[in-house]
């Protein structure tokens, strides 16, 4: 018995917006690509399917700008208002690789929020769970918002992460186990989420300040809510990257102490021990005159001189403080 594959033509999810309850699941057959949408609608496609990219570009009531932006290859974050859209990029986490960054490309106006991703990313999916569960959102602005949450809430959680490894490595390090602390690899981490945070920031700073005329006052005030948050965890970042300088300097002095005192016990030794060696060398030479050859008490005397040079390198050590 064969299997029915579905294929919705490179649409990840379509969800029309419904001022009462929630949104509901559609097909892109649902959605003409020559007639605008009568009710507010998100579309999210995948840009590496040809048949999604066809489609939006042949979408003739998207504004030429949005589809170029949405169609677009640029590999860093921005955000523009022209008239009376949005349209641009925001850098996000990818959904299999917390580590590693891709762009959401969306287009937003009053009836549609159309988004589109390259690579499975963490705030797009988190947003077709919310609608999926049944949260209502009936309005682009709403969404875009939901979006946004999103974004900001799964970078606020790496930073999270990040100052938790640090305070952890810090306890160690002031405990004196700081031979297990390595942080090489998290400050890699750090500076990347730094970049993309610092991405996003600046891409919206325009929009925050300038929204489209219709964009409800409300959700103003919630977008630049979410900015605060988001600067503020562009400030714990940086503060969490100069606490991991920080402690990485504090392991290089501990352990540069830590050489010093070995390489110091190690001369101690060394002085001490070595009019003992200067005396069994002598001692030991296979030469005629040597004291105390035929002397049953030999032994006994060559010893005692070793206890006297000992004594004398260790009285001479203290006399110049270095014990």
């Amino acid at each position: 018995m064969g299997v029915e594959l579905h294929d919705n033509r490179g649409l990840i999810c379509g969800y029309l917006l419904q001022s009462q309850g929630p949104a509901v699941a559609i097909e892109i057959g649902a959605v003409s690509a020559v007639e605008p949408p009568a009710d507010a609608l998100w579309l999210h496609f995948n840009l590496n399917d040809g048949r999604a990219r066809a489609w939006i570009g042949g979408c003739t009531w998207l504004p030429a700008e949005g589809r170029e932006r949405l169609l677009g290859s640029e590999r860093s974050a921005f955000l523009e208002v022209w008239g009376n859209a949005i349209s641009g990029a925001l850098a996000d986490v990818y959904s299999d690789d917390p580590e590693r960054f891709g762009l959401v490309y969306v287009h937003v106006n009053q009836n549609c929020l159309i988004s589109g991703r390259r690579h499975p990313v963490t705030a797009a999916a988190l947003l077709h769970a919310d609608l999926a569960a049944g949260l209502p959102i009936d309005t682009t602005p709403a969404l875009f918002n939901r979006l946004f949450t999103h974004l900001v809430a799964t970078r606020t959680k790496a930073v999270a992460e990040f100052v938790a490894v640090i305070d952890q490595a810090e306890d160690r390090v002031f405990a004196g186990a700081y031979h297990a602390v390595r942080l090489g690899q998290h400050r890699g981490g750090m500076a990347r989420l730094r970049r993309q945070l610092v991405a996003d920031r600046n891409a919206c700073v325009d929009f925050f300040a300038h929204p489209p005329a219709w964009w409800p006052k409300p959700a103003t005030k919630n977008l630049r809510r979410l900015g605060g948050a988001l600067t503020s965890a562009v400030q714990d970042l940086e503060l969490t990257e100069d606490r991991a300088r920080l402690i990485n300097e504090e392991i290089d002095s501990r352990q540069i102490e830590r050489t010093n005192r070995n390489l110091y016990f190690v001369s101690m030794a060394a002085a001490v021990f070595l009019p003992m060696t200067v005396i069994s060398g002598i001692f030991g030479m296979n030469v005629g005159g040597l004291p105390w050859v035929e002397d049953a008490s030999g032994f006994r005397w060559v010893m005692a001189c070793m206890a006297a040079a000992v004594t004398l390198a260790l009285a001479l050590l203290a006399w110049r403080r270095m014990l």
